[in-house]
């Protein structure tokens, strides 16, 4: 791509070329990335000015934030607000990134958003000959052209890696600022402590922006409010003791939510991962914040509706009966999995697993996996583990996988099977467990991506 921006005859080219841009380009500073939003900011008029995209919530956090969104998304839009959602990462099509009213966007759409982006940075390159921004930073400024032109009312983004130098950050007003629960992932570039990585998460802070965190972590909270603090932003934190659930059914979690507003009675939320009772609430307070910031549409009954319509996919998503897929893709992520697990066999009263229990998982090797093993291990009811490898140099080999599901696995109950390919590995898992057996497929995000794919060539 070098210095010549490329336009795209169609979709499928589009989307090819964005792939090229990792290898012409590194992380541009903040600055950089601020100076080209400006840029785009007053180009045709100010059409794409920050106010065009309505009210701004900003989403940061380790797991949840693609769920918060999500319910944010579907409150909002049940409450009568035209909304745009930008999220990541996509799990089949890049334009699942690109959500308006609840739909992501056409094949059309993207290429015309694609191709309005290569001219704004071939005339920047006037100003900074240099400039190249990278496949993220792209997809944002997409983002920003799609939803200013939508004429939306309400706008959710969702950071990408951290918070402070995130390409989402150079957002200037946001409404509302949203950190869901912080735990240990992408060390590399956020630190080695939950201290140090929520103080890059709330980064994304800004003066007299309220901001709504979720509360699990002391270390973690401590930071938030330090910062909220010395920025005088009003903090909302939930905390467990903030929801509660009833009990878990065969397609949905009943749960409750302590609010200041209004009494909701009970809740319904369309899944069976108990951990989504937190991201609900989480975005509960924020549409209780939103409500107070000239959102007034926002009711106790379009929050109740906005719950409980929300769908997100692989989060302990059933795609087929008894074959689940859940995006739990680190430490914290497997742990409430884990627990989602126990507590669902606890609540739903029935035995869940008197039959075959298979577990399909693979993860990208720069996770920290042998804790996320240990815990599956832990699972009495699994009778089979069928480890499978992400193609590609991310993926962790086979045979690494393979030594580490034997080290911490009970040998008497439970059995390993390997394959290389994802779809003989969910063949396997589906001709093991029989006609009542149950599946559950987790470790990555790809993963899941690509198992909803091959879901879909299967004949119901």
């Amino acid at each position: 791509m070098g210095m010549q921006e490329r336009f795209a005859q169609n979709y499928a080219e589009a989307e090819h070329l964005l792939e090229e841009v990792p290898r012409f380009t590194k992380k541009n500073p903040l600055e950089d990335t601020e100076g080209f939003y400006e840029f785009i900011q007053n180009c045709e008029n100010g059409r794409y000015r920050e106010a065009r995209l309505g009210r701004i919530i900003h989403v940061a956090g380790t797991n949840g934030k693609g769920s918060v969104c999500a319910f944010l998304e579907s409150i909002c839009r049940h409450s009568g607000y035209r909304t745009a959602m930008f999220t990541s990462p996509h799990l089949v099509t890049t334009r699942e990134r690109f959500c308006i009213d609840g739909s992501m966007i056409s094949e059309e759409a993207f290429l015309e958003a694609f191709n309005w982006l290569a001219v704004q940075i071939g005339q920047y390159r006037n100003r900074k000959p240099d400039y190249c921004p990278t496949y993220f930073e792209r997809l944002f400024f997409m983002g920003i052209y799609v939803f200013a032109r939508a004429d939306v009312k309400v706008t959710i983004l969702e950071t990408g890696l951290g918070g402070r130098l995130d390409t989402t950050n150079v957002v200037r007003c946001p409404s509302v600022s949203v950190i869901t629960e912080i735990g240990f992932d992408h060390m590399a570039y956020l630190g080695d402590t939950i201290e140090k990585i929520a103080a890059e998460k709330a980064g994304i802070l800004k003066a007299g922006v309220p901001v709504v965190f979720s509360a699990r972590r002391s270390a973690a909270s401590a930071v938030i409010c330090k910062k909220a603090q010395e920025l005088g932003c009003i903090c909302y934190r939930v905390s467990e003791n903030d929801y509660k659930i009833n009990e878990i059914q065969k397609k949905f979690i009943d749960f409750s939510v302590v609010s200041r507003y209004y009494g909701y009675g009970r809740l319904i939320a369309g899944t069976t991962a108990a951990y989504q009772a937190e991201n609900a609430a989480v975005a509960i307070r924020t549409a209780e914040v939103l409500q107070q910031h000239k959102l007034d549409k926002i009711t106790a009954s379009s929050i109740r509706e906005g719950i409980k319509a929300m769908r997100w996919a692989c989060r302990m998503e059933e795609l087929r009966p008894g074959v689940f897929v859940d995006g739990a893709h680190n430490e914290d992520g497997i742990e409430a999995f884990v627990q989602s697990l126990h507590l669902m066999q606890r609540l739903s009263g029935e035995q869940l697993y008197t039959q075959r229990c298979v577990v399909v998982f693979s993860v990208v090797s720069d996770k920290q996996y042998e804790p996320m093993i240990r815990m599956l291990c832990g699972l009495e009811m699994v009778t089979d583990f069928v480890v499978t490898q992400i193609p590609g140099a991310r993926g962790t080999d086979l045979e690494t996988l393979r030594i580490l599901f034997e080290k911490y696995m009970d040998k008497r109950t439970q059995k390993i099977h390997t394959y290389e390919k994802i779809e003989d590995a969910l063949a396997f898992g589906l001709s093991v467990r029989g006609d009542t057996g149950r599946i559950y497929i987790v470790g990555s995000l790809y993963l899941a991506g690509l198992v909803e794919s091959v879901m879909e060539d299967y004949d119901d």
